[in-house]
């Protein structure tokens, strides 16, 4: 070894790996961290060992006799939710890489497996989980806010959690959510929770920039390199030199950047368009896109080296309509800002209009919800906002069939007052989910079957649609 490795006494170690030699051999491997190591070959043995306590890190190979090692993983991050997981398997394949980024995982090995390789892995995810523990240690209450975020869920905290354990280190992260769950603002968290907090942090749109300009974007280029180059200009990584660039919809960029882009990140060097020279940068790389960057990869569309070098650690975003009770604590916070703003007197919610919003789809999720707030404040006045000062859209909006029986019941209540019912019978009433499905049945045949034109008339998203059709099979 080059270097001597970090001791990690105290620290847990599991070895799933149902190959007897492979796991003696991991375990010699890793001997010198001086953790304790305990080894299992199958599944119910892992779950077994699983729940003798607290692990630190965890070696799990995917196929094992009586299943896949994804079903150890499952577990063990719902036991030990800052235990690193490290997956190894025979077949070098990019669906288990990406699988396993997915599912939580540090990091992923080919067998055979070199020593080298395997110690610095299993260094590391001993560090990550050591200084995850520390981090949860000290977070004794529920953040209310994090960074620029608003909401106390429990998805979003283990997103706190993920930036904060993640922010300490080097490694490129690559954010994936639906569009306007604010994936620049996770960018900006990484940045503001790292050591790099006081240098620069760039963010540059990739899809928003032309194709023959995003080169010089990224590079920078020197007057006169080509048509319409009057100055020298420095380009988005040396801007950002000892900062944090963030490159949004990173699968809009030009197969031949790309090329450029994974020579820059191999070397830490960057030249500028026109210019001989080359220039060291210092810079930490946080991506993002709305597209799957594996189908991209698959259809040929993004170099499957960059993929490596960009997907290391994977952080989610929640679409809002998952996000529970954070929807009023954003409401109210952009409410109180906005008023300010504005010179409005507005307060609060009226209850009708806070339950429309709690049970609102949230197509646009953040975004959406920031603009309808927007719009009521600059439109209206008083003390509360009631239900016909939102928009249409909201008021239109059928509810989502998953909403509690109780808050579903006191929206149709408030949507039938407004109806003449007394010479109606109750055999003559649809419930909610009949009209709904009636209403979606109606579009499939109007659009031809068109999911997408479909989804954009009704106002939600294509995946909510094939959740409720696969309900009626």
């Amino acid at each position: 070894m080059s270097t001597l490795p970090e001791k990690f006494r105290g620290c847990r170690v599991l070895i799933v790996e149902d190959v007897l030699p492979l796991s003696i051999q991991y375990r010699a491997f890793i001997k010198s961290l001086e953790v304790e190591v305990v080894t299992a070959a199958t599944i119910e043995q892992a779950k077994r060992q699983i729940d003798q306590g607290i692990w630190h890190a965890a070696l799990i190979d995917i196929n094992l006799p009586d299943g896949s090692g994804f079903d150890v993983m499952k577990v063990m991050t719902a036991k030990c939710p800052t235990c690193a997981v490290v997956v190894i398997s025979a077949e070098d394949s990019i669906e288990n890489a990406v699988r396993a980024a997915h599912a939580g995982a540090m990091d992923f090995i080919e067998k055979p497996i070199d020593p080298d390789r395997l110690l610095i892995t299993m260094r590391n995810a001993l560090q990550t989980s050591v200084l995850a523990n520390k981090v949860e240690a000290l977070s004794t209450d529920k953040k209310d806010k994090f960074c620029s975020f608003i909401g106390s869920s429990a998805v979003m905290q283990a997103v706190y959690k993920t930036i904060e354990t993640v922010a300490q280190s080097r490694v490129p992260v690559f954010i994936y959510g639906e569009s306007g769950t604010g994936k620049e603002l996770a960018a900006d968290a990484i940045h503001r929770s790292s050591s790099r907090v006081k240098r620069p942090f760039i963010a540059l749109n990739c899809a928003a920039i032309p194709k023959d300009l995003i080169e010089s974007e990224l590079f920078g280029h020197v007057k006169g390199s080509f048509s319409g180059a009057t100055v020298d200009r420095n380009g988005a990584f040396i801007e950002a030199d000892q900062g944090t660039l963030f490159l949004d919809e990173i699968a809009e960029m030009d197969i031949n950047v790309q090329a450029k882009l994974l020579r820059v990140l191999q070397t830490g060097e960057v030249r500028r368009v026109g210019e001989m020279k080359h220039r060291s940068v210092d810079v930490r790389i946080v991506c993002a896109s709305h597209r799957d960057l594996y189908t991209q990869v698959k259809a040929g569309l993004f170099r499957e080296d960059l993929f490596y070098r960009l997907y290391v650690v994977s952080l989610e975003l929640p679409p809002l309509k998952d996000r529970g009770h954070d929807v009023m604590q954003i409401a109210q916070a952009m409410l109180e800002r906005y008023s300010r703003e504005d010179g409005k007197q507005f307060q609060d919610f009226s209850p009708q209009a806070a339950t429309l919003l709690a049970t609102y789809d949230w197509p646009g999720n953040v975004r959406e919800l920031i603009n309808v707030i927007r719009a009521t404040v600059a439109l209206n006045d008083g003390p509360e906002v009631t239900v016909d000062m939102l928009p249409a859209q909201l008021q239109r909006k059928p509810l989502d069939p998953h909403v509690s029986p109780a808050v579903a019941s006191e929206a149709n209540s408030r949507n039938v007052a407004t109806a003449r019912v007394d010479s109606v019978s109750p055999s003559d009433i649809l419930t909610l989910a009949q009209v709904e499905r009636q209403a979606i049945e109606r579009a499939m045949q109007i659009l031809n079957g068109n999911i997408s034109r479909v989804a954009k008339a009704l106002g939600v998203n294509a995946s909510t649609l094939y959740r409720k059709m696969n309900q009626w099979m």
